[in-house]
């Protein structure tokens, strides 16, 4: 079966789940959705008063700073680490009924990129009430939501493809998404970084991201398109060549997953 064809074929089947699974998360909870705000808003205060309290690091206004980062670093961080076992828990459905293997990482992106959306909303409020107005380079927003989209696909594809063959790496993928988070400017400005390595830094699909980020919502710039354009296209590189791998290794997920 052509996975594509096959992936447009089942679009149905993966709204339906991703409806499923965020009203299961929330249906166990008194509060139920307004988790999506509490839990991600509980992280951003936790690390302000890391960061920018007890440690007295940051810069000018390190609230706004400290959110424009640490919300796109979340979800990139949450949307490959919940993808990383998508295939060995959805062994069951696996059984049921055939399907393209791509499929279930797709779910869980799709199922985050929800809730994203949700705190990406907040964030831009968030930014008004505190006095930040909009701005021209505002409309290169959508591209850097697709971009950030289409870089966690290709993340949660490359992971999620290997996990079922070496399982122990789900001790360790934890770990280096975390470094990812520290290693990416989250927390710091890329002003504190000698200038003969910014480019080095750069370098850094995520750090490039969240430098794009912060130079239209905090700064009024237009993001280095260069560096966009890069990421996407090898993200779509990336998402193609797993597709072939999840074809070519189809008939194997249901079997190493008993």
């Amino acid at each position: 079966m052509n996975n594509l064809p096959a992936i447009r074929q089942y679009s149905d089947l993966i709204l339906v789940k991703v409806a499923a699974n965020l009203r299961s998360e929330t249906s166990g909870n008194y509060l139920g959705y307004l988790w999506w705000i509490f839990e991600p808003a509980l992280r951003m205060l936790v690390y302000y008063l890391v960061f920018g309290f007890l440690l007295r690091r940051g810069t000018d206004d390190y609230v706004l700073f400290l959110l424009t980062g640490l919300i796109p670093c979340i979800w990139f961080t949450r949307s490959v680490a919940g993808s990383m076992i998508s295939i060995i828990q959805g062994k069951g459905l696996m059984m049921q009924v055939h399907l393209p293997k791509i499929i279930l990482p797709t779910i869980r992106i799709c199922q985050d990129a929800v809730k994203e959306t949700v705190v990406i909303i907040l964030l831009f409020i968030f930014l008004l009430l505190y006095g930040v107005s909009p701005s021209l380079p505002w409309f290169a927003l959508p591209v850097m939501f697709v971009t950030e989209f289409l870089l966690i696909a290709a993340s949660a594809y490359i992971i999620s493809a290997v996990i079922p063959f070496f399982p122990d790496l789900r001790i360790i993928v934890p770990v280096g998404l975390q470094m990812i988070m520290f290693c990416s400017g989250t927390f710091y400005s890329i002003d504190m970084i000698p200038a003969q390595y910014h480019r080095l830094f750069l370098m850094n699909p995520v750090a490039s991201l969240l430098h794009n980020y912060r130079n239209i919502l905090l700064y009024n710039q237009w993001p280095d398109w260069n560096s966009l354009l890069f990421i996407t296209a090898g993200s779509l590189v990336a998402i193609y060549v797993m597709w072939l791998v999840f074809r070519r290794l189809d008939h194997f997920y249901p079997r190493i997953t008993l």
